[in-house]
């Protein structure tokens, strides 16, 4: 997918750019989480998992990984 244009949700591309600037270093979907939302927003983990996975489908499975436990990591 280099070089072409992706088309992301608001909400992805706040994801994106979050991992793009953290590259290399795991983030915990808590971490995530709280860099989406407000502390009074309820706040569903799941919500964080579809995310990753729709950014997975539009860049690239590897693009990325999940560390079981400890949270995800892009590039």
């Amino acid at each position: 997918m280099a070089g072409k244009p992706v088309d992301l949700t608001a909400q992805e591309f706040r994801i994106l750019n979050y991992f793009m600037h953290r590259r290399g270093r795991v983030i915990s979907q808590s971490e995530l989480l709280d860099h989406l939302y407000s502390l009074e927003t309820e706040r569903d983990p799941n919500t964080m998992e579809v995310y990753v996975a729709r950014l997975r489908r539009k860049l690239g499975r590897d693009a990325i990984k999940t560390l079981r436990g400890l949270g995800y990591r892009f590039g």
